[in-house]
């Protein structure tokens, strides 16, 4: 449990979420404008999950883009739909049902302080909308009619063409000097193994400039066991009187924790 909050809280110090960058509060904003107009949260509030993920509460998905939402207690599942489109949600899972079709997530819906909250992302775009993010302002941009453009973000778990021009800093998320952590790394996952490698291979040149060469290696070879979505594991080795724990779920997080910080 100590490890989730430690991670939502260095993750909202830097992460674009939905794509993108956070701040170093677990309760630090983050605002939602849905075709221009800003959203108002006036209790159970918009957040980034360990994932990187940003979580809204599902009301939102009824009341700000008009879809109809429905709520079995007992499979704890989340039925939306709008204009044709159907979308089953579990809470607790990582798949994602879209009028048939099942698709993956890299986070899940969840329920806190009572509330269902579901990935955005997800939602809004099989609804037909485009989302963005701009990191200066932590704001989610859901665009849903055509004239209006979003502020485009990379996805954490980029699926670009291997011809497309590759920058592996857009994805990967680094943070340095976190309230336990004196670096932390995160990137997802992706079914394309060269773009996968490619972030391991960023994330060793951060490390290896932070550290040394030696150490960045054998981080990253763990990182790179991973040949899966659903390989998850959690491998702890000792570095200069610290420790440094990698965790496999979904994608990747490195934590070097600070000296005396055992996990």
């Amino acid at each position: 449990m100590k490890r989730l909050m430690i991670a939502i809280v260095v993750m909202i110090m830097m992460v674009p979420v939905i794509g993108g960058a956070l701040t170093a509060n677990a309760d630090a904003e983050v605002s939602v404008t849905v075709d221009g107009r800003k959203v108002v949260f006036p209790d159970a509030k918009p957040f980034i999950d360990e994932n990187g993920r940003t979580l809204i509460p599902v009301r939102f998905v009824t009341e700000d883009l008009g879809a109809n939402v429905e709520w079995n207690a007992e499979s704890r599942e989340v039925y939306i739909t709008k204009d044709g489109v159907s979308i089953m949600i579990r809470i607790g899972e990582e798949r994602i049902l879209a009028n048939g079709s099942t698709k993956i997530m890299d986070t899940k819906a969840i329920i806190r302080y009572d509330r269902t909250y579901v990935p955005i992302r997800y939602v809004a775009e099989e609804l037909g909308a485009t989302v963005g993010w701009d990191a200066g302002t932590r704001t989610v941009i859901i665009t849903t009619v055509k004239d209006v453009q979003p502020t485009p973000t990379p996805s954490t778990t980029p699926t670009p063409t291997l011809t497309e021009e590759y920058d592996p800093a857009k994805w990967v998320r680094i943070n340095e000097d976190g309230i336990e952590v004196e670096l932390y790394i995160v990137f997802g996952w992706s079914d394309i193994r060269e773009v996968y490698l490619k972030d391991c291979d960023y994330a060793e040149s951060v490390i290896a400039k932070k550290y040394n060469t030696e150490i960045a290696k054998k981080v990253m070879d763990i990182a790179r066991s991973k040949t899966h979505r659903r390989d998850n594991f959690t491998k702890i080795i000792e570095f200069e009187g610290k420790q440094i724990e990698i965790v496999s779920s979904g994608g990747i997080m490195i934590y070097f924790w600070k000296e005396g910080i055992k996990r």
